[in-house]
């Protein structure tokens, strides 16, 4: 692949790296060169086409270094996200649950490859996907061989072992990977400052000193944040369940924006005429039946108590399935509660 370059976004006496363009088109790449640079890791990448991972779309090895033309990801790190705030616990779990499903396959390579530089700067991420680059020092893992022959790793995110105490396997990973998750909910390395979110019994243990009291591989990581999560997302529901539409998040401005509509909704109720002569009775009926199409409505555009997911059509069905689901359904109880109601005051007349 014939390339024009267009910028230079890094270099140093061991890599170069570049923004590309190909020659008569306007695709954009990155192209680095390497000095260093584990040419069997490279390789396994570009047959793997691994989601989650740039594509690799040329090596090109000579005498004194390694060309590598990969896919140009146009989104920030997680350390430029890491500037403006912290991540919530729902999306601090997804990322990492997007990583550890990386990191899996990678490991189950033959021979296994250890990304070894797991950190915010070596992440794109564009508010739903993950991007894991930068495999300048990642290895494969040797059975039998003590330790790594280069000690290499970013201060803070480095399994000890990285520094030259066994060989880095993929437990160091989930040292490194621990660290990050730490990051995510925090903005601090965990030496920084202790975590107590319900998390924390999970990153404690990913971030053991001792490689054999972490877990030990990243299926074993997903299956407990699974569990994790949905064990709390059962307590957040019996906790919220109750609640009134609008309370539920216990956001000011929903808050209020509830108490005014539910004031509106009971100053139209009570103050409801009918025109001519009615009787007592007939105010009741309307008036009950002004009640239930309030509630229908706020029920099913809130979905209170996830009571949308008993419609028909609806569970497990595509977004516009279920707007029309939801629309019938509002249509359908509007109508009965109405018909019910005239036919209840023409019974008693």
């Amino acid at each position: 692949m014939t390339v024009l370059e267009l910028e230079v976004i890094k270099e140093t006496p061991q890599k170069r790296i570049t923004l590309v363009r190909e020659l008569d088109k306007r695709t954009i790449y990155i192209k680095k060169e390497l000095k260093a640079y584990n040419k069997e890791v490279w390789k396994t990448l570009k047959e793997l086409d691994l989601q989650g991972i740039p594509h690799i779309y040329s090596l090109k090895e000579n005498e004194e270094e390694l060309e590598i033309i990969e896919e140009y990801i146009s989104c920030n790190t997680l350390e430029d996200c890491l500037k403006e705030r912290c991540f919530s616990h729902e999306e601090a779990y997804q990322i990492t649950r997007q990583l550890c499903v990386i990191l899996d396959v990678l490991h189950k390579q033959t021979p296994p490859i250890i990304h070894r530089d797991i950190k915010p700067e070596n992440i794109f991420y564009d508010g739903k996907h993950v991007y894991l680059f930068d495999f300048d020092i990642a290895r494969n893992y040797h059975e039998n061989q003590k330790r790594d022959t280069t000690v290499l790793g970013s201060q803070g995110y480095a399994a000890p072992e990285q520094f030259g105490f066994y060989q880095t396997d993929a437990r160091s990973d989930i040292y490194s990977l621990g660290v990050l998750y730490h990051v995510l909910l925090t903005n601090n390395l965990p030496r920084e400052c202790n975590y107590h979110g319900f998390e924390k019994n999970v990153i404690d243990k990913m971030i053991s000193i001792d490689p054999h009291k972490r877990y030990q591989d990243m299926q074993e990581i997903i299956r407990r944040l699974d569990q994790l999560f949905y064990q709390n997302k059962l307590i957040e529901r019996k906790e919220q369940n109750y609640c009134l539409p609008g309370f539920r998040s216990h956001k000011i401005w929903k808050m209020i924006l509830a108490v005014m509509g539910y004031g509106l909704a009971i100053e139209l109720v009570s103050t409801f005429k009918i025109e001519g002569q009615a009787t007592v009775l007939d105010y009741f009926v309307y008036r009950m039946i002004l009640i239930l199409w309030f509630v229908i409505t706020l029920v099913l555009s809130t979905n209170y108590l996830s009571l949308r997911d008993y419609l028909p059509y609806y569970k497990g069905q595509k977004t516009l399935i279920k707007v029309i689901s939801t629309i019938v359904s509002w249509f359908v109880l509007m109508l009965g509660v109405l018909l019910v109601g005239t036919f209840f005051i023409a019974l008693f007349k």
